[in-house]
């Protein structure tokens, strides 16, 4: 019994226990954005080519995991949250193989240069207490796509319950 708590103590002094390990899809900034490809079924084994073919055509992305999709935003919560991350998306997916990643202590912004020479509005991610890498909404989606997103959202609710 004494062994069995002494270990216990050595274990949660080492920082083991309730915590476990860090969540490995959201230890880095990259790893966080690969996560929401993922989850979208555009990781590793589609290219950028085939993620702007499929863009040209009218093809819509099916969501895998929309609790770890969830899990990829720092500030997730409003129901209109689901638009702002297909933004978030939109900028990410067409330029994956191209997108830089610049570091400020605990703040990262992901980069990119469309087809048209132009920079992407970066996405920025903070890294939280526990250590991993978020996306923030507000500060990745511009102020009016937000509204506007929001508005649509209003719309479509009021239109729902019928009036």
């Amino acid at each position: 019994m004494r062994r069995a708590a002494l270990a216990l103590l050595a274990l949660a002094a080492c920082g083991g226990g309730a915590e476990g390990p860090p969540d490995l899809r959201f230890h880095t900034p990259k790893a966080t954005v690969d996560t929401l490809l993922d989850v979208y079924g555009l990781g590793e084994g589609v290219s950028q080519g085939e993620v702007r073919r499929r863009i040209r055509i009218g093809r819509t992305f099916h969501l895998n995991d929309p609790e770890t999709r969830d899990a990829c935003f720092a500030d997730w919560g409003e129901p209109w949250d689901e638009g702002l991350a297909g933004y978030v998306l939109g900028s990410l997916a067409p330029l994956k193989d191209d997108l830089t990643i610049t570091l400020t202590e605990e703040t990262a912004h992901v980069h990119a240069t469309g087809e048209d020479g132009r920079r992407i509005r970066p996405v920025v991610l903070r890294q939280e207490d526990d250590g991993a890498w978020k996306i923030v909404l507000r500060e990745s989606v511009p102020d009016d796509v937000r509204r506007r997103i929001r508005e649509s959202w209003e719309a479509q609710q009021r239109k729902e319950e019928g009036g």
